[in-house]
């Protein structure tokens, strides 16, 4: 059997050295050595170790190829693999030590992954935002800003221009030219949901600012998607977050509650826009904590006595300076074209279906239906999943799936699965221990 602990370590150098931060390696613990009088797996536990170690290794392949998503993918069935074992091959003290280390090089990597992430542009902006200075940047306006074609009402200040022209002149075009560009793909549908739930389409541009319009952006925070929601507020807004999917990454469901989410704020903060967008960032509360201290519902007089987090004093102006840019791109030096919109068919799964499986039935590539379902954990879409598919293909993929069997939509069966497939429904597991200090005995559960 492989040694663990150096597997480990092998992980904890590429992880840090990926991330530029091998030097840390030296001052880590390192995790505790494997028994060395634990017994050997049996050949069905070292047939799960090597099903698990494959995946893992795929997973820390992608890692080191740049793609995030899938090593992480790959990660989540390396666990799995262990967790769905039969109980008597998972008892095996081989097998424990495997997962206790197996835990410790995920958790290592995907620190990793959170760094390098941002550095090849797949984390939220938002991250970043806290840490701008623009206080020395010219506060003068390249030419004064004409208000009249914006649909909301907001006082323009000196730091509204100074990101104008951070994004424009400044460090930030570069990520200013792209999500000009790649907001051409959601544009169209993010104007009609805003406009349908009764917020100003020019606000479509805080996406601009959370993060550069990436449906798959991360931040440190665990926000996910286009919009930036956080779990407790994605699902208090109606986004699906479980085993299947997260829909905080699906670009037309997370709109849809981003719209809701500044409609309310827009209400709880008597109609004012600018703080809607500073309680987006921060929560409401926290806004309302500051509107307390300082006695003026304004967000100019909030940010001008810093009440309010260093992140959210910058995002509303950047906010503001994007939207101004974005409606005058050719006045501020831009000549950006726009992506394409997105355009798909939608159709509803009556059971579990592979995605594998409906590639084929529509003669696409699979990874064409993981970019237009980027909100799916895995490649099994679950009965009643609206599917996208390619525009046009609604009629054909209709016909092709009704003469499938529920079985035959699963395709095959991954192998990882295999040592489950007689497994009863899993019961929780107690064991129970004696108190030293009490005398007392009680359950604890793993």
């Amino acid at each position: 059997m492989p040694s663990y602990t150096g597997l480990w370590r092998a992980s904890a150098f590429c992880a840090l050295t990926v991330c530029g931060t091998a030097a840390a390696l030296a001052q880590a613990p390192a995790p505790s050595a494997v028994a060395p009088s634990a017994a050997p797996a049996s050949a069905p536990g070292r047939a799960l170790l090597a099903t698990a170690e494959r995946h893992y290794k795929r997973g820390e392949e992608a890692f080191r190829s740049g793609q995030f998503e899938e090593a992480t993918r790959h990660f989540a069935e390396a666990r799995a693999v262990i967790e769905q074992a039969p109980d008597d091959l998972r008892a095996e003290p081989e097998v424990q030590a495997y997962a206790f280390e197996l835990q410790g090089r995920i958790e290592l990597l995907q620190t990793g992954l959170r760094q390098s992430a941002l550095n090849a542009g797949s984390g939220a902006y938002r991250d970043e935002l806290a840490a701008l200075d623009v206080s020395r940047l010219s506060a003068r306006p390249a030419s004064e800003l004409d208000m009249s074609g914006f649909d909301f009402k907001f006082t323009v200040t000196a730091q509204v221009y100074q990101f104008m022209n951070f994004y424009a002149t400044g460090r930030g075009r570069g990520t200013m030219e792209r999500g000009l560009a790649r907001s051409g793909r959601y544009r169209e549908m993010a104007e009609r949901i805003f406009a349908e739930e009764g917020v100003p389409k020019d606000l479509i541009w805080l996406a601009q600012v959370e993060s550069v319009w990436q449906p798959r952006a991360l931040s440190f925070a665990k926000a996910r998607g286009i919009w930036q929601f956080i779990p407790g507020t994605g699902a208090r807004f109606g986004l699906r977050q479980d085993a299947y999917m997260d829909e905080r990454v699906a670009p037309e469901a997370s709109t849809r509650a981003a719209a809701r989410y500044l409609k309310f704020l827009h209400n709880y903060f008597a109609g004012d826009w600018l703080l809607a967008m500073a309680a987006y960032n921060c929560g409401e509360r926290n806004v309302e904590r500051a509107i307390e201290r300082c006695g003026y519902a304004d967000f100019w007089e909030l940010h001008q006595r810093g009440l309010l987090p260093r992140e959210t004093q910058n995002y509303v102006p950047a906010i503001l300076a994007v939207i101004a840019i974005a409606k005058n791109q050719k006045q501020y030096g831009f000549d950006v074209t726009p992506e394409p919109p997105m355009r798909y068919d939608t159709f509803q799964l009556d059971t579990p279906t592979s995605l594998a499986v409906a590639a084929e039935l529509l003669q696409v590539p699979p990874s064409e239906l993981t970019a237009l379902n980027p909100e799916l954990h895995r490649s099994l879409a679950p009965s009643g999943f609206a599917l996208k598919i390619p525009a046009g293909a609604s009629e054909r993929f209709a016909a092709a799936y009704a003469a499938l069997s529920p079985q035959d939509r699963l395709g095959v069966a991954p192998a990882a699965p295999a040592l489950a497939q007689s497994r009863p429904t899993a019961q929780p597991r107690y064991v129970t221990r004696n108190a030293r200090t009490t005398g007392r005995r009680y359950r604890t559960r793993y």
